[in-house]
Protein backbone atom coordinates (compact mmCIF):
# COMPACT_ATOMS: atom_id res chain seq x y z
CA UNK A 1 0.00 0.00 0.00
CA UNK A 2 1.64 3.60 -0.88
CA UNK A 3 0.57 5.79 2.29
CA UNK A 4 1.26 9.92 1.80
CA UNK A 5 2.27 11.37 5.05
CA UNK A 6 1.50 15.11 4.72
CA UNK A 7 3.25 17.47 7.06
CA UNK A 8 3.31 20.48 4.89
CA UNK A 9 0.93 22.84 7.13
CA UNK A 10 3.20 22.28 10.44
CA UNK A 11 4.86 25.36 11.04
CA UNK A 12 5.69 25.48 15.02
CA UNK A 13 5.02 24.31 18.55
CA UNK A 14 4.00 20.61 19.40
CA UNK A 15 2.58 19.80 16.50
CA UNK A 16 6.43 20.06 14.74
CA UNK A 17 7.99 17.38 17.07
CA UNK A 18 4.71 14.81 16.53
CA UNK A 19 5.64 15.29 12.54
CA UNK A 20 8.91 14.57 13.53
CA UNK A 21 8.93 11.78 15.62
CA UNK A 22 6.20 9.89 13.12
CA UNK A 23 8.64 10.15 9.99
CA UNK A 24 11.43 9.37 12.24
CA UNK A 25 9.90 5.91 12.78
CA UNK A 26 8.50 5.57 9.01
CA UNK A 27 11.65 6.13 7.30
CA UNK A 28 13.12 2.53 7.38
CA UNK A 29 9.58 0.89 7.66
CA UNK A 30 9.34 -1.72 4.68
CA UNK A 31 5.94 -2.54 5.78
CA UNK A 32 4.42 -0.28 2.87
CA UNK A 33 5.59 2.25 1.08
CA UNK A 34 5.98 5.41 2.63
CA UNK A 35 6.19 9.33 0.83
CA UNK A 36 6.63 12.11 2.69
CA UNK A 37 5.69 16.13 2.16
CA UNK A 38 7.38 18.09 4.88
CA UNK A 39 6.75 21.97 6.01
CA UNK A 40 10.39 23.61 5.21
CA UNK A 41 10.60 24.03 9.27
CA UNK A 42 10.47 20.37 9.56
CA UNK A 43 12.34 19.79 6.64
CA UNK A 44 15.47 20.93 9.01
CA UNK A 45 15.10 18.44 10.92
CA UNK A 46 16.03 15.70 8.23
CA UNK A 47 19.18 17.30 6.67
CA UNK A 48 20.45 13.77 5.77
CA UNK A 49 17.49 13.16 3.32
CA UNK A 50 17.89 14.35 -0.14
CA UNK A 51 14.70 15.78 -2.08
CA UNK A 52 13.23 13.24 -4.50
CA UNK A 53 10.75 10.98 -5.22
CA UNK A 54 9.62 10.04 -1.69
CA UNK A 55 10.77 13.53 0.17
CA UNK A 56 8.67 16.74 -0.68
CA UNK A 57 9.52 20.12 0.68
CA UNK A 58 6.26 22.43 0.60
CA UNK A 59 4.37 24.80 2.23
CA UNK A 60 0.77 25.52 2.21
CA UNK A 61 -0.59 28.28 2.22
CA UNK A 62 -3.87 29.11 4.25
CA UNK A 63 -6.83 30.40 2.52
CA UNK A 64 -10.16 31.15 2.15
CA UNK A 65 -10.60 29.62 -1.01
CA UNK A 66 -8.69 26.28 -0.06
CA UNK A 67 -10.81 25.87 3.05
CA UNK A 68 -14.19 25.75 1.08
CA UNK A 69 -13.25 23.77 -1.93
CA UNK A 70 -10.04 21.79 -0.97
CA UNK A 71 -8.12 21.91 -4.06
CA UNK A 72 -4.41 22.78 -3.23
CA UNK A 73 -3.19 22.44 -7.15
CA UNK A 74 0.59 21.27 -5.78
CA UNK A 75 -0.55 18.62 -3.49
CA UNK A 76 -3.04 17.56 -6.15
CA UNK A 77 -0.28 17.33 -8.43
CA UNK A 78 1.65 14.98 -6.12
CA UNK A 79 -1.49 12.91 -5.42
CA UNK A 80 -2.01 12.54 -8.90
CA UNK A 81 2.39 11.67 -9.88
CA UNK A 82 2.42 9.09 -6.08
CA UNK A 83 -1.25 7.65 -6.80
CA UNK A 84 -1.28 7.02 -2.87
CA UNK A 85 -3.88 4.39 -1.39
CA UNK A 86 -4.04 7.01 1.40
CA UNK A 87 -3.46 10.47 2.49
CA UNK A 88 -2.28 10.75 6.65
CA UNK A 89 -2.28 14.85 7.65
CA UNK A 90 -0.43 14.96 10.79
CA UNK A 91 -2.58 17.96 11.80
CA UNK A 92 -5.28 19.81 10.34
CA UNK A 93 -6.63 21.65 9.07
CA UNK A 94 -5.03 20.67 5.81
CA UNK A 95 -7.50 23.23 3.44
CA UNK A 96 -6.94 20.20 0.91
CA UNK A 97 -8.96 17.23 -0.27
CA UNK A 98 -7.09 14.54 -2.16
CA UNK A 99 -8.25 12.21 -4.30
CA UNK A 100 -8.23 9.32 -2.32
CA UNK A 101 -8.85 8.67 0.94
CA UNK A 102 -7.76 11.05 3.97
CA UNK A 103 -7.44 10.68 7.52
CA UNK A 104 -6.30 13.92 9.87
CA UNK A 105 -5.01 14.41 13.37
CA UNK A 106 -7.09 17.30 14.69
CA UNK A 107 -5.38 19.61 18.03
CA UNK A 108 -7.59 22.67 17.93
CA UNK A 109 -8.80 22.45 21.28
CA UNK A 110 -9.86 25.84 21.05
CA UNK A 111 -12.65 24.86 19.03
CA UNK A 112 -14.78 22.23 21.67
CA UNK A 113 -13.23 24.21 25.21
CA UNK A 114 -15.57 27.07 24.71
CA UNK A 115 -15.48 27.47 28.78
CA UNK A 116 -11.31 27.77 28.88
CA UNK A 117 -10.34 30.80 30.72
CA UNK A 118 -8.64 31.59 27.33
CA UNK A 119 -11.30 31.64 25.33
CA UNK A 120 -13.71 33.70 28.28
CA UNK A 121 -11.34 36.17 28.27
CA UNK A 122 -10.72 37.24 24.68
CA UNK A 123 -11.75 40.68 23.13
CA UNK A 124 -14.79 40.55 21.33
CA UNK A 125 -12.69 41.37 18.10
CA UNK A 126 -10.83 38.27 18.60
CA UNK A 127 -13.96 36.14 19.59
CA UNK A 128 -15.51 37.09 16.09
CA UNK A 129 -12.14 36.00 14.53
CA UNK A 130 -11.97 32.76 16.34
CA UNK A 131 -15.72 32.02 15.30
CA UNK A 132 -15.05 32.55 11.87
CA UNK A 133 -12.07 30.51 11.73
CA UNK A 134 -14.13 27.64 13.22
CA UNK A 135 -16.16 27.94 10.92
CA UNK A 136 -13.83 27.04 8.28
CA UNK A 137 -11.81 24.95 9.83
CA UNK A 138 -14.60 22.43 11.14
CA UNK A 139 -16.20 22.20 7.14
CA UNK A 140 -12.81 21.19 6.46
CA UNK A 141 -12.07 18.69 8.87
CA UNK A 142 -16.01 17.71 8.03
CA UNK A 143 -15.91 17.40 4.42
CA UNK A 144 -12.08 16.93 3.14
CA UNK A 145 -11.45 14.06 5.74
CA UNK A 146 -12.43 10.27 6.19
CA UNK A 147 -11.51 9.92 9.83
CA UNK A 148 -9.52 12.26 12.59
CA UNK A 149 -7.33 11.40 15.10
CA UNK A 150 -7.29 13.16 18.41
CA UNK A 151 -4.87 12.46 21.13
CA UNK A 152 -7.23 12.09 24.24
CA UNK A 153 -10.53 10.32 25.12
CA UNK A 154 -12.08 13.48 26.31
CA UNK A 155 -10.78 15.08 23.54
CA UNK A 156 -13.02 12.30 21.30
CA UNK A 157 -16.06 12.57 22.66
CA UNK A 158 -16.06 16.69 22.43
CA UNK A 159 -14.97 16.38 18.63
CA UNK A 160 -17.66 13.80 18.39
CA UNK A 161 -20.11 16.37 19.38
CA UNK A 162 -19.43 18.80 17.09
CA UNK A 163 -19.17 16.56 13.88
CA UNK A 164 -21.15 13.39 14.73
CA UNK A 165 -21.06 11.86 11.35
CA UNK A 166 -17.22 11.85 11.17
CA UNK A 167 -14.76 8.86 12.60
CA UNK A 168 -12.92 9.67 15.33
CA UNK A 169 -10.02 7.39 16.73
CA UNK A 170 -7.74 7.68 19.89
CA UNK A 171 -3.99 7.95 19.90
CA UNK A 172 -2.09 9.41 22.80
CA UNK A 173 0.85 11.57 22.11
CA UNK A 174 4.07 10.84 23.75
CA UNK A 175 7.36 11.65 23.77
CA UNK A 176 9.86 11.74 20.99
CA UNK A 177 12.32 8.98 20.36
CA UNK A 178 15.33 10.84 20.55
CA UNK A 179 14.68 10.69 24.34
CA UNK A 180 15.52 7.33 24.55
CA UNK A 181 18.45 7.24 22.34
CA UNK A 182 21.46 9.58 24.21
CA UNK A 183 23.87 9.19 21.16
CA UNK A 184 21.71 11.81 19.09
CA UNK A 185 21.17 14.27 21.76
CA UNK A 186 22.87 18.24 21.05
CA UNK A 187 24.47 18.50 23.97
CA UNK A 188 26.13 22.06 22.86
CA UNK A 189 23.19 24.21 24.20
CA UNK A 190 25.01 24.79 27.47
CA UNK A 191 22.78 27.34 30.35
CA UNK A 192 24.85 29.48 32.21
CA UNK A 193 26.23 28.28 35.68
CA UNK A 194 23.16 28.60 38.31
CA UNK A 195 23.10 28.00 41.81
CA UNK A 196 19.45 28.32 42.20
CA UNK A 197 16.48 26.71 40.83
CA UNK A 198 15.81 26.74 37.07
CA UNK A 199 12.27 26.05 35.49
CA UNK A 200 11.95 25.34 31.79
CA UNK A 201 9.43 26.13 29.03
CA UNK A 202 9.85 24.33 25.93
CA UNK A 203 7.26 26.02 23.76
CA UNK A 204 5.99 28.38 20.86
CA UNK A 205 4.86 31.68 22.23
CA UNK A 206 0.89 31.21 21.11
CA UNK A 207 -1.66 33.17 23.83
CA UNK A 208 -2.59 30.14 25.10
CA UNK A 209 -0.01 28.88 26.38
CA UNK A 210 0.40 31.88 28.80
CA UNK A 211 3.65 32.65 29.00
CA UNK A 212 2.56 36.21 29.57
CA UNK A 213 2.02 35.53 33.51
CA UNK A 214 5.79 34.96 34.04
CA UNK A 215 7.18 38.88 34.75
CA UNK A 216 4.19 39.17 37.35
CA UNK A 217 5.39 35.74 38.89
CA UNK A 218 9.23 37.45 38.87
CA UNK A 219 7.95 39.91 40.66
CA UNK A 220 6.02 38.11 43.39
CA UNK A 221 8.50 35.80 43.80
CA UNK A 222 11.35 38.34 44.63
CA UNK A 223 8.52 40.25 47.13
CA UNK A 224 7.66 37.15 48.86
CA UNK A 225 10.99 34.93 48.76
CA UNK A 226 13.44 37.51 48.22
CA UNK A 227 16.24 34.52 49.24
CA UNK A 228 14.71 32.35 46.26
CA UNK A 229 17.34 32.19 43.69
CA UNK A 230 15.55 30.92 40.32
CA UNK A 231 15.47 31.67 36.76
CA UNK A 232 13.18 31.06 33.74
CA UNK A 233 14.65 29.27 30.44
CA UNK A 234 12.29 29.78 27.66
CA UNK A 235 12.60 28.19 23.63
CA UNK A 236 12.09 32.29 22.73
CA UNK A 237 13.13 34.78 21.24
CA UNK A 238 13.69 38.12 23.34
CA UNK A 239 11.78 40.19 21.15
CA UNK A 240 8.93 37.73 21.21
CA UNK A 241 8.83 38.86 24.91
CA UNK A 242 8.11 42.11 25.25
CA UNK A 243 6.28 42.37 28.36
CA UNK A 244 8.85 42.57 30.60
CA UNK A 245 11.20 45.19 32.39
CA UNK A 246 15.27 44.77 32.88
CA UNK A 247 14.62 43.72 36.32
CA UNK A 248 12.04 40.96 35.63
CA UNK A 249 14.42 39.94 31.97
CA UNK A 250 17.44 39.32 34.48
CA UNK A 251 15.44 35.97 35.66
CA UNK A 252 14.75 34.70 32.09
CA UNK A 253 17.56 33.30 29.73
CA UNK A 254 16.00 33.73 25.91
CA UNK A 255 17.60 30.70 23.72
CA UNK A 256 15.76 30.80 21.37
CA UNK A 257 13.72 27.75 18.93
CA UNK A 258 15.77 24.48 20.14
CA UNK A 259 15.76 21.40 18.25
CA UNK A 260 14.69 18.12 19.59
CA UNK A 261 17.81 17.23 19.28
CA UNK A 262 18.53 19.63 21.80
CA UNK A 263 15.82 19.43 24.18
CA UNK A 264 16.35 16.21 26.74
CA UNK A 265 20.02 17.71 27.09
CA UNK A 266 18.26 21.55 28.43
CA UNK A 267 15.97 19.01 30.81
CA UNK A 268 19.03 17.73 32.26
CA UNK A 269 19.96 20.93 33.19
CA UNK A 270 16.59 22.11 34.50
CA UNK A 271 14.95 21.39 37.90
CA UNK A 272 11.45 22.29 36.92
CA UNK A 273 9.00 21.85 33.75
CA UNK A 274 6.80 24.97 33.95
CA UNK A 275 3.26 25.31 32.03
CA UNK A 276 0.82 28.03 32.44
CA UNK A 277 -0.93 26.79 29.42
CA UNK A 278 -4.34 27.68 29.04
CA UNK A 279 -5.67 24.99 26.47
CA UNK A 280 -4.16 22.11 25.30
CA UNK A 281 -5.44 18.83 23.80
CA UNK A 282 -2.41 17.55 24.66
CA UNK A 283 0.99 18.80 25.02
CA UNK A 284 4.23 16.09 24.77
CA UNK A 285 6.18 18.45 27.32
CA UNK A 286 3.91 16.71 29.88
CA UNK A 287 5.29 12.97 29.03
CA UNK A 288 9.28 14.61 27.73
CA UNK A 289 9.51 15.76 31.58
CA UNK A 290 8.56 12.59 32.97
CA UNK A 291 10.94 10.49 30.76
CA UNK A 292 13.61 13.43 31.87
CA UNK A 293 12.89 12.92 35.52
CA UNK A 294 11.63 16.71 35.65
CA UNK A 295 8.87 17.57 38.30
CA UNK A 296 5.91 19.00 36.39
CA UNK A 297 3.99 22.28 37.31
CA UNK A 298 1.28 23.20 35.76
CA UNK A 299 -1.97 24.58 35.32
CA UNK A 300 -4.99 22.86 37.13
CA UNK A 301 -7.10 22.24 33.48
CA UNK A 302 -9.23 19.13 33.07
CA UNK A 303 -6.45 18.66 30.02
CA UNK A 304 -3.41 19.01 32.34
CA UNK A 305 -5.07 16.34 34.77
CA UNK A 306 -6.20 13.98 31.85
CA UNK A 307 -2.80 13.80 31.00
CA UNK A 308 -0.26 14.32 33.96
CA UNK A 309 -2.79 12.79 36.98
CA UNK A 310 -0.97 12.79 40.09
CA UNK A 311 2.36 13.35 38.04
CA UNK A 312 1.98 16.78 38.61
CA UNK A 313 2.03 20.11 41.34
CA UNK A 314 -0.93 21.68 39.68
CA UNK A 315 -1.74 25.81 40.68
CA UNK A 316 -4.50 28.40 39.14
CA UNK A 317 -2.75 29.55 35.86
CA UNK A 318 -4.68 33.27 36.14
CA UNK A 319 -3.62 33.69 39.72
CA UNK A 320 0.39 35.13 40.07
CA UNK A 321 -0.36 34.05 43.91
CA UNK A 322 -1.01 30.25 42.64
CA UNK A 323 1.69 29.99 40.65
CA UNK A 324 3.67 32.02 42.54
CA UNK A 325 3.18 29.89 45.59
CA UNK A 326 3.54 26.61 43.81
CA UNK A 327 7.02 27.17 42.62
CA UNK A 328 7.67 27.87 46.11
CA UNK A 329 6.41 25.11 47.17
CA UNK A 330 7.79 22.62 44.90
CA UNK A 331 11.51 24.82 44.75
CA UNK A 332 11.88 24.85 48.70
CA UNK A 333 11.44 20.68 48.87
CA UNK A 334 14.12 18.42 47.61
CA UNK A 335 11.72 15.34 48.65
CA UNK A 336 8.68 16.47 46.77
CA UNK A 337 10.45 17.42 43.83
CA UNK A 338 11.98 13.61 43.76
CA UNK A 339 8.81 12.30 44.81
CA UNK A 340 6.97 13.96 41.43
CA UNK A 341 9.34 12.60 39.31
CA UNK A 342 8.96 9.14 40.65
CA UNK A 343 5.27 9.77 40.11
CA UNK A 344 6.06 10.94 36.62
CA UNK A 345 7.90 7.69 35.95
CA UNK A 346 4.92 5.75 36.38
CA UNK A 347 2.41 7.78 34.91
CA UNK A 348 5.14 7.73 31.45
CA UNK A 349 3.75 3.55 31.50
CA UNK A 350 0.08 4.75 30.03
CA UNK A 351 1.30 6.62 26.91
CA UNK A 352 2.34 5.26 23.96
CA UNK A 353 5.91 5.33 23.03
CA UNK A 354 6.73 6.73 19.56
CA UNK A 355 6.87 3.16 17.73
CA UNK A 356 3.34 2.35 19.35
CA UNK A 357 2.02 5.08 18.27
CA UNK A 358 2.72 4.89 14.42
CA UNK A 359 1.57 1.30 14.22
CA UNK A 360 -1.67 2.87 15.98
CA UNK A 361 -1.53 5.74 12.82
CA UNK A 362 -0.79 2.85 10.24
CA UNK A 363 -3.50 0.56 11.63
CA UNK A 364 -6.03 3.44 11.51
CA UNK A 365 -4.91 4.06 7.86
CA UNK A 366 -5.55 0.59 6.52
CA UNK A 367 -8.38 0.64 8.38
CA UNK A 368 -9.88 3.89 6.36
CA UNK A 369 -8.44 2.45 3.34
CA UNK A 370 -10.31 -1.05 3.59
CA UNK A 371 -13.60 1.16 4.47
CA UNK A 372 -13.64 2.89 1.12
CA UNK A 373 -12.17 0.15 -1.14
CA UNK A 374 -15.14 -1.99 0.46
CA UNK A 375 -17.64 0.47 -1.42
CA UNK A 376 -16.79 -0.33 -4.46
Amino acid sequence: MKILINCSMLKKGGVLQVGHSLVSELLHQKDHDYYFILSSLLRKDFPEMEEGPRFITYNVTPSVFLSLTGREKKLDALVERIQPDVVFSVFGPTYWKPKCPHVSGYAKAAYFYPDSPFIQGMPVRRKIRLFILKTLHMHDFKRFNQALVVETNDAAKRLESLIPSKKVFVVSNTYNQVFDQPELWDNTLKLPEFEGITLLSITANYRHKNLAVIPGVISYLKEHYPSLKFRFVLTLNRNEFRSVDEEQARHILFLGRASIHQVPSLYKQSDLMFMPTLLECFSATYPESMRMSVPVLTSDMPFARDVCGDAALYFDPLSIESIGEAIYTLASSEDLRSDMAERGQHRLATFETSLTRAQKYIDILETSYEANHSKF
